[in-house]
């Protein structure tokens, strides 16, 4: 009887996989915002990365922001490129961890009703030499 659903592992793979990509895809939208405003207000990385993680994040402190109307432009397009990322990224979350949650409910009912079928039956662990002759005798 297994404890876990059919497929659980390549499913765990494929959910491991896709949050790599997802935090990859943060990473990148971040380092692309931080580059983006270098070139763009001519900031030093530092302050271009501030800013970034601050449009990302959607904290916006407002203390650095773009001077130049390419710059606005540049953050508009940032801005929803990059939050539009980590609310995927968080949806796809939310959504693996509640699957995984019905998941799991539905395998304990499937073991239950497994169990309650169950009837006249003896449990033995440890089948070696004892085990082995404990069945031989309730046969």
């Amino acid at each position: 009887m297994s404890f876990m659903p059919p497929g659980w592992r390549e499913k765990g793979q494929k959910q491991r996989r896709r949050f790599t990509y997802l935090l990859l895809a943060i990473i990148v939208m971040i380092l692309l915002g931080a580059l983006g405003f270098r070139l763009i207000e001519g900031w030093s990385f530092a302050n271009s990365l501030y800013v970034a993680v601050q449009t990302v994040t959607t904290v916006g402190y407002g203390d650095v922001v773009p001077e130049s109307r390419s710059g606005r432009a540049f953050a508009t397009i940032f801005m929803l490129a990059g939050v539009g990322t980590v609310l995927y990224a968080l949806t796809t979350t939310v959504q693996a961890v509640v699957e995984s949650e019905i998941l799991a409910t539905l395998g304990i009912r499937r073991r239950y009703r497994e169990m309650k079928r169950l009837e006249q039956h003896f449990i033995i662990c440890g089948a070696g030499r004892v085990g082995a002759r404990i069945i031989r005798e309730m046969q």
